[in-house]
C-alpha cells in the first residue's frame, strides 16, 4: 500500500509535458492564392493546423506538403513551401509557412 501511495505521489509531483498551443499562423509569399483556398484545402485534407489548437509537428509537415501541392496546382511551379515554428514562452508557438522560389 505504501508503494502505491509513493508511486501516485511521484506521478503527481512530475510536471506533465503538454504540447504547446498554436497562437498564430502566418502565410508568406502566397501571391495569387486566397486564404479561402488555403483554408479550404487544409480542411478538405483533414489537416489540423489552426490557432488555439495543440501543436503537432506531423500536422505542420502535412500542411506544408498540402500547401506545396496547392501552389503547384495554381501554376506556381519552382516555388517551395517551408515551415518554421517559433516558440513563444511559456507554452505556445507561432507557425509560419513561406513560399519561396527555388
Amino acid at each position: 500500500m505504501k508503494t502505491l501511495l509513493l508511486a501516485t505521489a511521484l506521478a503527481f509531483a512530475q510536471n506533465p509535458v503538454d504540447a504547446p498551443v498554436i497562437r498564430s499562423i502566418k502565410y508568406e509569399g502566397f501571391k495569387g492564392v486566397s486564404m479561402d483556398d488555403v483554408m479550404s484545402r487544409l480542411r478538405d485534407r483533414g489537416v489540423r493546423v489552426a490557432v488555439e489548437q495543440m501543436y503537432d509537428p506531423a500536422q505542420v509537415d502535412t500542411a506544408r506538403t498540402v500547401l506545396q501541392e496547392l501552389l503547384t496546382k495554381k501554376s506556381r511551379k519552382g516555388v517551395e513551401v517551408t515551415s518554421m515554428v517559433k516558440r513563444i514562452p511559456p507554452a505556445s508557438v507561432e507557425v509560419t509557412f513561406e513560399a519561396v522560389k527555388k
